[in-house]
């Protein structure tokens, strides 16, 4: 930010904040140049099925009821690298869910009051008590770690419970999500295309997917993968992927989303023949990329 702002480097190719982006637009204005797009890297929540009470569907199911997500979406994106509501696919792109379609998942709905009401009576039915504690292990990476975890807790402690989190060093968090070591925690999915295939792989079963942390077995979301996988009418596989998606975030809500990240590069002006992506893992030969003077 310092380095391109003071016009000792080009450009940071990652991603900026909506704040640093200003910031550099009133500093530098026609030096600088600003591309956005939808990003397909989305904030998770992985929920360790092997630790009670989260081996209840229903507990599970009240996490994620507790999260006003159109409203965070407002705020959060103010402040930070995500903005869009979406479900298992990028927003805006062929295979992603409609909004109608996706307010009708458990905690989509417009009414937060009656989800949390609904939450609620979920953790009561569960045997939970009000006030129950458990731990949010946090990477600690500050954007968009950091608020989104913030966020989280706050919501959660809206439903009656009371949740610490813990900030666990970057290098290490995917040794402790891979052993198990947490009972909720932050978890991420980026890829490189948007394709459901690579998405929304990570969540088939444990043992089929070295990278789902929330350790369940479920052989029909399983089943529902592959036929949307080898579906080749478009219509057909959309169900297919509308199925999984259900059963993922509201039937058994093994995984939480929260919201999907935003990419902001802003570069100097000089920089030509560079298209934003996205993914940060493309586009990054710069082979065809020269500076204008």
């Amino acid at each position: 930010m310092a380095a391109i702002r003071g016009e000792r480097a080009h450009a940071q190719f990652r991603g900026f904040t909506p704040a640093e982006r200003d910031s550099l637009v009133q500093a530098l204005g026609p030096k600088i140049t600003v591309q956005e797009s939808p990003w397909d890297c989305l904030s998770l929540v992985a929920i360790n099925h092997e630790r009670k009470p989260f081996d209840d569907r229903r507990v599970r199911r009240a996490l994620t009821l507790a999260l006003d997500r159109w409203e965070a979406s407002k705020n959060l994106s103010r402040i930070a690298v995500v903005r869009e509501v979406g479900g298992i696919q990028v927003p805006g792109t062929p295979w992603a869910t409609p909004t109608l379609e996706l307010e009708k998942l458990a905690g989509y709905g417009r009414d937060i009051q009656k989800a949390r009401a609904e939450a609620r009576r979920l953790l009561r039915e569960a045997g939970v008590p009000e006030g129950f504690s458990f731990t949010f292990k946090n990477r600690g990476i500050p954007m968009p770690y950091e608020p989104v975890g913030i966020w989280l807790i706050d919501q959660w402690r809206q439903i009656g419970l009371n949740v610490k989190q813990e900030v666990v060093e970057a290098a290490a968090m995917v040794s402790v999500l891979r052993r198990g070591d947490f009972e909720v925690a932050s978890d991420a999915q980026c890829s490189f295309v948007v394709e459901p295939d690579i998405d929304v792989a990570k969540f088939q079963s444990a043992g089929i997917a070295d990278n789902n942390y929330g350790r369940y077995k479920d052989p029909m979301l399983d089943d529902l993968f592959l036929k949307q996988a080898r579906a080749l009418d478009p219509e057909e596989r959309k169900r297919h992927l509308r199925a999984f998606e259900k059963r993922l975030l509201d039937e058994e809500a093994h995984y939480i989303y929260t919201l999907q990240w935003h990419r902001i590069v802003a570069h100097s002006a000089k920089v030509r023949g560079w298209t934003i992506t996205p993914s940060h893992f493309l586009n990054q030969q710069l082979d065809g990329v020269w500076l204008a003077e």
